[in-house]
């Protein structure tokens, strides 16, 4: 392992070799926050689409825990992405199973960990959760893409006619950027308060890959009639959604990128021991918010490890569908 160049000094970067496809050879990347404890419970931080784990200090809050963090870059994305490949570029979710299976063998397969992912990566860690039980202790969803705008009847019309159009485009965008609204809220080169590469994470995202858009409707399709998750879960999403051609304020304190309502109603569905909670004044990573909603975040995270790791039971009943623990107090809830 060497030194991650992101994060720097306190943490290694490990590739993971996967073969090769059109595109030529491919990696992901396994990062690791020095030094190991493997006497302490793993914590496995994935990202979204056009993304890569950037946030430092989330990690060394996760460590302060006691936690043996890991955060893990997919192919095609961030530090693994590399010269001549088609950015966030999949044709099935499920190939990304080999980077998920090679990490845990990494960090140990008695050492089932947390994990901790955003929007598609939610979507890809769920899918990977109930196809592959025993291998992760709970899951923790940051905002994650689990439905299509607007809900099962949009994502239903749109898969035929996009899976036509990904089997003659493959690897070329259905969509192009998109607007530079929620960069603009986020990072500190538009006016936000966070820092990150803009050409890891460009402001309008990547060109969308029709392939890749099929392979989420696909694995949307499959989640939904998938059989439950035993373990415990946690959504965490913005308490509203802020849409439009032309950029606002209240685009700095919701989800500009996701439906949350439909998004809250497809998490009730994963399983007896779902915990989800609307942040105030969030925005679509929850954890990259102003400071009052980054702060209720973390103590909703904080709450829901500390059930997770003591073993405390959230449960009502065999037949609970959502179990919303209450929340621990605030001063900042309801800010803005």
């Amino acid at each position: 392992m060497t030194i991650d160049p992101v994060f720097g000094d306190g943490y290694a970067m490990q590739r993971i070799d996967l073969g090769a496809d059109a595109e030529g050879p491919l990696v992901a990347t396994l990062v690791h926050r020095l030094p190991e404890r493997p006497d302490s419970v793993p914590i496995l931080v994935g990202h979204g689409w056009s993304d890569y784990v950037l946030d430092r200090e989330l990690l060394e809050h996760l460590a302060a825990r006691g936690l043996d963090v890991w955060a893990l870059d997919l192919r095609k994305h961030g530090r693994s992405l590399l010269p001549g490949q088609t950015p966030t570029e999949i044709d099935h979710l499920n190939r990304y199973d080999e980077e998920i299976d090679a990490a845990l063998r990494i960090i140990g397969r008695d050492r089932p960990p947390i994990m901790l992912a955003h929007s598609t990566g939610g979507l890809t860690a769920a899918l990977w959760a109930v196809r592959h039980p025993g291998t992760i202790r709970a899951l923790a969803l940051n905002s994650p893409w689990l439905e299509m705008h607007l809900g099962a009847a949009v994502r239903r019309l749109l898969s035929r006619p996009v899976s036509r159009l990904a089997g003659r485009l493959n690897t070329r965008p259905l969509l192009p950027q998109g607007v530079e609204h929620y960069a603009r809220s986020v990072h500190r080169d538009y006016g936000g308060l966070y820092d990150y590469d803009l050409a890891l994470k460009p402001p309008g995202g990547h060109p969308f890959p029709a392939d890749t858009f099929a392979a989420v409707i696909d694995g949307q399709s499959r989640l939904e009639s998938a059989g439950p998750l035993a373990i415990p879960v946690l959504v965490m999403h913005s308490a509203r959604s802020v849409f439009g051609m032309e950029f606002t304020e209240a685009m700095r304190r919701a989800d500009s990128v996701l439906d949350v309502k439909v998004m809250a109603e497809a998490a009730a569905q994963l399983g007896p021991d779902v915990r989800i909670e609307a942040i105030e004044g969030a925005r679509h990573d929850v954890f990259l918010s102003d400071a009052d909603a980054r702060h209720r975040a973390i103590e909703v995270l904080d709450d829901w490890l500390d059930v997770v790791l003591t073993g405390r039971h959230t449960m009502s009943g065999r037949g609970s569908k959502t179990e919303r623990i209450p929340p621990v107090s605030s001063s900042s809830e309801g800010a803005g």
